[in-house]
């Protein structure tokens, strides 16, 4: 085919594709340590794998990052696997059990409706926190492909594995090799925040402050119940703060709309670190307003794609990107064998700014596959 002969890269980092394996595993284990371990021993296993499980699509990497952007978030996030994901894991547990029991008779009974209602929650609580970003989940596949958007927190957030990481580190930093691990994460997810310039001083002087006061907690209190009550006002935190920022994206889009003339559609993109602020998109008839956090506003035009982008997007090798891309714009460059084709998802990145990074892709399209230009 034609378009083998086209050369494509987009650049979708596959650890930012769901809202991240961090967050997924903290939420399980949060839910765990708030006293659902105390329902069964196995409520913890449970809800660790539920609450990641949706993820096996994370095996369409192998056939590289633009498959694995097709097939990510859809299947094993729609209805369907709401129900069938649950289940296999509730029957996967019990098969454990039974060959635990054959060499252990006295082990517990198993909790069948217990263990159910766990491995639903926990299987739930993942296409929850994808919707929450503005990557989008497939939530109705395999019946139909839309995308939906919650589009009210970063894709990688760190004031959710704050909240979820408070309960478990209190009630699971007991062992020195715990404590070690759970030093190596905090260390790497301060990397992450105070080593970037998108966090504002004070979101990392909240951060430092709210880790000093995590480390204190565990050096002076050994309090037996302590990492339960913690985990329990986490989860409860959580909410808020997961209701909070929607309402503050909402808000943040009404008000643009209202300062500009009738947009066809208006998003609003939450900042890495900042659920508060937002970099807006508006979208109206023939070009695309980018409305900085700061206020700077940007215009783009958009219109139909001409015969060389529309051969661009035809092009197998960023099949992926297409169906995922939501606020699509493009710039062709002329070279002598052909057409360079640069595409750019404004709600991650803008033209001329385009580079490592969720959000844009390439193509050139060979000039003797068009003729007529």
């Amino acid at each position: 085919m034609l378009c083998n002969r086209w050369f494509a890269k987009p650049f979708i980092p596959s650890a930012r594709i769901s809202m991240d394996p961090v967050a997924h595993t903290l939420v399980g284990a949060v839910l765990a340590e708030t006293g659902l371990k105390r329902l069964t021993r196995y409520a913890t296993p449970t809800l660790l794998i539920g609450a990641n499980l949706p993820d096996i699509d994370v095996i369409a990497h192998l056939w590289g990052e633009d498959a694995s952007l097709y097939f990510r978030r859809g299947w094993s996030h729609g209805i369907l696997a709401l129900i069938v994901l649950p289940l296999l894991l509730a029957c996967a547990i019990w098969l454990w059990h039974r060959w635990r029991r054959s060499s252990n008779p006295e082990a517990p009974p198993f909790r069948p409706g217990v263990v159910l209602g766990l491995s639903f929650l926990a299987v739930w609580t993942h296409p929850l926190l994808d919707w929450l970003n503005t990557y989008g989940v497939r939530l109705l596949m395999p019946f139909e492909g839309r995308w939906f958007y919650g589009d009210t927190l970063f894709i990688i957030d760190p004031w959710v594995w704050l909240l979820t990481a408070a309960g478990v580190f209190l009630a699971r930093s007991k062992r020195h090799g715990a404590m070690a691990g759970w030093l190596i994460l905090a260390m790497l997810a301060s990397l992450l925040v105070l080593g970037t310039g998108h966090v504002p001083l004070e979101g990392k002087l909240l951060w430092c402050a709210a880790l000093a006061a995590l480390a204190i907690l565990r050096w002076r209190n050994h309090a037996r119940d302590l990492g339960r009550l913690v985990a329990r006002v986490g989860v409860v935190a959580l909410v808020i703060y997961a209701c909070a920022a929607y309402g503050a994206a909402r808000l943040a889009e009404n008000l643009a709309a209202e300062r500009f003339a009738t947009p066809r559609e208006v998003q609003a993109n939450p900042l890495a670190g900042q659920p508060f602020s937002h970099r807006i998109v508006l979208v109206h008839d023939t070009f695309y307003r980018v409305v900085e956090a700061n206020g700077k506003t940007l215009e783009l035009p958009r219109g139909a794609p001409d015969s060389i982008v529309q051969a661009a997007l035809e092009s197998a090798t960023i099949r992926g990107f297409v169906n995922w891309m939501r606020y699509p714009y493009w710039e062709v460059e002329e070279s002598v064998d052909g057409w360079i084709v640069r595409f750019v998802d404004l709600r991650y990145q803008l033209p001329g700014k385009s580079g490592p990074g969720i959000g844009s892709a390439q193509v050139t399209v060979p000039k003797d596959s068009l003729p007529d230009r």
